[in-house]
């Protein structure tokens, strides 16, 4: 295996794993959705009774609002990519040719592929080009990797809070109703 045949079988299982990392965003998205759900379908009874509440009632619910805001934030880092990884790496890179084609790049009355191009002309840019391209995979699935694990610490702290909210929220409704 040449160096071009290695590069090119790291990015590619960089951006698997990155995929991986998307897909069980996925599943996480499905629980916060299912938390606020929760609280959509039964809006009528907590604006009926909210001034009725206990404190800790109180405190609960603004918790997980709190923390669904949170992870809600962190899901948007994972789902959209950093702005300009190049920026990002070290700066030895910054010589290195870049194979990322811009809408500008690409306007088809004012194009300038001329750099693109020069990539492809001898091994070793092509080489450098491939390298800088698994160095921006890598940073974008690290970075994409370090929100996930602070989302999955989120969301576990939001389900027992959601619990906890739920089982006083609702002791507290069926006592309020029956009164």
């Amino acid at each position: 295996m040449d160096k071009k045949e290695i590069l090119n079988s790291l990015i590619q299982d960089t951006q698997e794993n990155s995929r991986f990392i998307e897909s069980k965003t996925a599943i996480i998205t499905a629980v916060i959705g299912a938390i606020l759900i929760y609280y959509l379908q039964d809006v009528e009874n907590i604006i009926k009774y909210f001034c009725s509440f206990s404190k800790v009632n109180y405190l609960f619910f603004f918790l997980v609002i709190i923390s669904t805001v949170f992870n809600v934030f962190f899901l948007f880092r994972i789902i959209f990519p950093v702005d300009n990884p190049k920026s990002k790496i070290p700066n030895h890179y910054n010589e290195f040719p870049n194979l990322y084609l811009s809408k500008e790049h690409l306007n088809k009355v004012n194009s300038n592929l001329s750099e693109f191009q020069d990539s492809f002309n001898n091994e070793s840019n092509t080489e450098k080009a491939l390298e800088l391209e698994y160095v921006k995979t890598s940073y974008i699935r690290n970075s994409k990797l370090s929100s996930y694990r602070i989302l999955i610490f989120g969301v576990l702290i939001q389900v027992v809070l959601f619990i906890t909210h739920l089982i006083i929220y609702n002791s507290e409704l069926i006592q309020l109703t029956t009164d």
